[in-house]
């Protein structure tokens, strides 16, 4: 049974480490290789009676490219109002996938990538040990 449980933490540990590990390579290759732009931050109705926020940005073609604002944000960061202006990073072969300076999500991708290590590691240990 020791095995069972050691197995099941080990193989629920590593998709939330692969996540996090993936999620903060991304962050670094949309830092390094994406286009740097300021955006503009809207509000467009939304079908249940609410808004949501969205950011346009002009492209380098003179499109202007619309896209929906992440809503978490590192701690004590301002919300976004309407036309607050916001650096972003997009990815020039997919401009559709952006990065909101202040909305890296860092915390939680380091989160993902410990708590998946501590699984997988446990889990490992106890499968081990119970042979």
């Amino acid at each position: 049974m020791a095995v069972a449980v050691g197995v099941w933490m080990a193989v629920t540990g590593v998709p939330a480490l692969l996540v996090g590990l993936f999620a903060r390579r991304r962050t670094r290759q949309l830092r390094r290789d994406g286009v740097r732009v300021w955006a503009i931050a809207m509000y467009r109705p939304h079908d249940e009676g609410g808004q949501l926020i969205t950011l346009q940005y002009r492209l380098p073609d003179g499109r202007v490219a619309e896209e929906f604002a992440p809503t978490r944000a590192r701690r004590g960061a301002p919300p976004l109002l309407p036309g607050n202006k916001v650096l972003i990073w997009y990815d020039p072969a997919d401009p559709t996938e952006i990065l909101v300076y202040g909305r890296e999500g860092r915390a939680a991708d380091l989160a993902f990538m410990v708590v998946g290590a501590i699984l997988a590691l446990a889990g490992a240990v106890i499968a081990i040990l119970a042979l």
